[in-house]
């Protein structure tokens, strides 16, 4: 007996063990065969807008990015009136997010979003 219990005594040798231990197979898989589809819309492709992004932001005719505030969706009760009504105002995006909105928007009018 001592010596099953110095057999078993390691977790991996009890789990291979025991009666319910999962069986691991490897099925055979067929090589994945690769297509490579080449679409050409004129010189350099047609840029398209994001369309999540053009919901999200707005581009004023000075080129400033708009965004609206968070935080108007639900649990308003406890908010005040001055509260809901500044989350109700857009703000201006910050200069470090800027580059992220316009490379979602190629056809705002911004220099450098194409």
């Amino acid at each position: 007996s001592p010596a099953i219990m110095q057999a078993l005594s390691s977790r991996q040798t009890a789990f291979r063990a025991s009666a319910v231990a999962p069986m691991r197979r490897v099925l055979p898989v067929a090589p994945a065969r690769m297509v490579c589809v080449e679409v050409s819309a004129g010189v350099g492709g047609k840029l398209k807008t994001r369309k999540a992004a053009a919901k999200r932001f707005k581009v004023t005719g000075s080129g400033k990015v708009m965004a609206r505030r968070s935080g108007k969706q639900h649990f308003n009760e406890k908010m005040s009136r001055d509260d809901i009504r500044a989350a109700s105002k857009m703000y201006t995006l910050s200069t470090a997010n800027i580059p992220n909105a316009i490379k979602c928007l190629p056809n705002s009018g911004i220099k450098g979003s194409h």
